[in-house]
């Protein structure tokens, strides 16, 4: 995981199957603020979309790599100061290669990320 502990932690998690909402606590004393922006840190998209592969690797067991982003949309900025908590809802749906990933990011009055893409097996052809 590159992120975990690092950028967020998960402080409670529910699974049911092939789904999960994780809450995590953005970190923001995390070098990637730094950068993006010092003094008004906001959360790179990018760190959203390795969020959300973490927690589908969390949620199969494995090692996952993205091969399909179908739809990623930004619905609002996500900051540690305006918004420290948030869920991350996925719901997998299994392929031949690995799983179709319907993910997003939100709290109780925003939705900040919507997912949707294949990831499949690192490990597997």
């Amino acid at each position: 995981m590159l992120l975990e502990n690092k950028y967020y932690k998960i402080v409670h998690s529910k699974v049911e199957g092939l789904d999960a909402v994780y809450r995590i606590v953005l970190l923001p004393h995390c070098d990637v603020y730094r950068g993006h922006f010092p003094g008004n840190p906001v959360c790179p998209g990018v760190c959203n979309i390795e969020t959300i592969k973490e927690c589908a690797m969390l949620l199969t067991g494995s090692k996952l790599l993205i091969s399909t982003i179908k739809q990623c949309r930004l619905a609002a900025v996500a900051s540690p100061a305006l918004c420290p908590e948030v869920n991350v809802t996925v719901s997998l749906s299994p392929t031949d290669k690995g799983y179709t990933v319907t993910a997003n990011i939100a709290d109780t009055e925003k939705t900040y990320m919507e997912y949707k893409g294949d990831m499949m097996y690192k490990d597997k052809k």
